[in-house]
């Protein structure tokens, strides 16, 4: 059991570390890369994580992805609306503990890049 505890800690750090870096792509590249970007954490969340809240936001971050390389240009602030919006969808579908500790870090991260 403390196995399965570990793991999971260091998938939900590797998550967070991944929207924090996706964050700083949308940042400082255009928008075909941090596209790119955010769609490669999403397929790794995805991959990482076969249910739950972080398989979701893989999924929505593929989806989201999809919808910004579309776009002319990225303002980071929109960017943040959106994965604001992708995690509070998933507070509603977090069934365990873990799953409410990995939003709760998800919309951590997030919160750091709107103060600044």
């Amino acid at each position: 059991m403390m196995d399965q505890q570990v793991s999971w800690n260091s998938v939900g750090l590797r998550i967070v570390q991944g929207l924090t870096t996706t964050i700083e792509v949308v940042r400082q590249l255009d928008v075909q890369e941090a596209s790119l970007v955010m769609r490669l954490l999403g397929k790794s969340c995805t991959r990482m994580v076969k249910d739950g809240v972080g398989h979701q936001f893989g999924i929505a971050l593929i989806e989201t992805s999809a919808q910004l390389a579309m776009k002319e240009s990225l303002v980071l602030e929109d960017v943040l609306k959106v994965i604001t919006g992708i995690i509070g969808r998933l507070y509603f579908t977090a069934n365990t503990e873990e799953d409410r500790l990995l939003v709760a870090q998800l919309e951590e991260a997030v919160k750091n890049y709107q103060v600044i």
